[in-house]
């Protein structure tokens, strides 16, 4: 990966990792003047089950309606771990790693990097073999909680938990695996209006201009 920077992007579902490249790539473009390219190795997963989740469910494998995936994510979760199981963990990296050696880019997102489990598994590949920077993100939000019926609801701030068992072990350790962490306030969901604000807002984008003057 020779001339090319390469970030990848760590975190539990929904803490903002594909806002965080859509941000990164407007920065790039308008303040530095590079080109940015955003992959996910879940792409590669759903890409491999398609078929198979259009012809036995009935279902589209990229839908975006929470109670669909739901349904199928189960599979996808144990037929990615049977494919990293058989290769220590080298199967969708094997994938990606051949569209990101064509792409032109000069910094190539890598959206979804959610294990170190085997000896050269993701992280190591990130850190190790592409030369890369590695950011884990948490998103926090803040919740009125009672301690008493009598006293006013104190704000707490909580953070977005892990959507599965994998999430949980994994996520730690690629926490402490990273080369920078960024802790967030939820300020979106993934319809396309708050999406689009979010695109815009002065704290996330400073925030994610502060790590590319750390990297570009």
């Amino acid at each position: 990966m020779k001339n090319k920077k390469i970030i990848g992007i760590g975190g539990v579902a929904r803490t903002g990792k594909n806002l965080f490249a859509d941000i990164a790539s407007n920065i790039l473009k308008e303040k530095y003047n590079k080109t940015c390219k955003s992959f996910a190795l879940a792409y590669y997963l759903k890409k491999d089950c398609e078929q198979f989740v259009k012809e036995k469910l009935n279902m589209n494998v990229w839908s975006e309606l929470t109670e669909e995936k739901n349904v199928f994510r189960p599979l996808l979760v144990w037929y990615g771990g049977i494919k990293r199981k058989q290769t220590e963990g080298r199967y969708w990296i094997e994938m990606l790693q051949k569209d990101l050696e064509k792409s032109n880019a000069d910094i190539n997102i890598i959206t979804d990097i959610r294990y170190s489990i085997y000896d050269k598994d993701e992280v190591y590949w990130i850190k190790n073999e592409l030369k890369g920077t590695l950011v884990h993100l948490s998103k926090y939000y803040f919740a009125g909680m009672k301690t008493n019926r009598f006293q006013q609801p104190q704000q707490k701030k909580l953070y977005m938990e892990p959507a599965n068992d994998q999430e949980m072990i994994n996520d730690p350790i690629i926490k402490r695996g990273s080369d920078i962490q960024i802790e967030w306030e939820d300020s979106t969901d993934r319809t396309h209006e708050l999406y689009s604000l979010a695109l815009k807002d002065e704290i996330l984008l400073k925030t994610v201009d502060d790590v590319l003057t750390k990297i570009v």
